[in-house]
């Protein structure tokens, strides 16, 4: 389980960008995190990542707070993919989905079988067997984010993390990235956390909502009847 008491996030102590009284996620969960732009949303995916430290509060998964974990700990517990666009060259999409094992292989890189099979594994759920040839730079927007899950994916982590996946992707990618996240979550049963500004995509997909209002308060709302007004009432729109 990752759940949050009463954490604050940002950079100040006395100037917090967002006070959280508290959240809760369980494995199988697929959580849109959804608010307007600079109300915090990315500062508190990268908190919950570990990537950036909590004002104060408690952040745990699994019991274990988030924040005393090693680097190599945290990496085989949670994975992100983040906003910014990744240009690599010289790479195969499965030599760059093989990164993702990096938290469990030597000093040098070696890939046991256990790792080779997992690298398998990944390329059939992401259904992605026709791109583990080609170079990552080659790919389109909606590719290389299906790559990007997949490394993420390898991590054999429980929790998977994302802000704004769909952000550069058309209408046919967007709706392809999350149902392959709708099936990573159910079939797999990680918790999946991203970001989002397509409310409607996120509420025919999660089963849990994050928003953050304009007015600074968090509310945890899970899909049923009536969520979807209780959603856009608190987004006002």
């Amino acid at each position: 389980m990752l759940k949050a008491e009463n954490i604050y996030i940002g950079y100040e102590a006395d100037k917090p960008v967002f006070t959280i009284p508290d959240f809760s996620a369980l494995p199988g969960d697929m959580v849109a995190l959804l608010g307007v732009n600079g109300i915090g949303k990315s500062t508190l995916l990268r908190t919950i990542a570990g990537l950036q430290k909590k004002l104060s509060g408690n952040l745990l998964l699994d019991d274990r707070d988030i924040q005393s974990l090693t680097p190599v700990e945290r990496a085989k517990l949670i994975s992100v993919v983040l906003t910014e666009r990744i240009f690599i060259d010289n790479i195969t999409v499965r030599d760059f989905i093989a990164l993702g094992r990096s938290p469990y292989t030597d000093w040098l890189g070696r890939l046991s079988d256990e790792d080779e099979k997992e690298i398998e594994k990944v390329i059939s759920v992401m259904k992605i067997e026709k791109l583990q040839n080609r170079m990552f730079n080659q790919l389109s927007d909606g590719e290389k984010q299906k790559a990007l899950i997949a490394r993420a994916l390898c991590q054999q982590t429980s929790v998977i993390i994302l802000d704004e996946p769909t952000a550069f992707l058309d209408f046919r990618n967007k709706r392809e990235i999350l149902n392959l996240l709708r099936t990573i979550s159910n079939e797999l049963k990680k918790i999946i956390l991203f970001s989002t500004h397509d409310i409607e995509a996120a509420l025919q997909h999660c089963n849990k909502f994050w928003v953050m209002t304009e007015e600074k308060d968090f509310c945890e709302i899970d899909s049923g009847p009536g969520s979807e007004a209780e959603v856009k009432s608190k987004l006002k729109i």
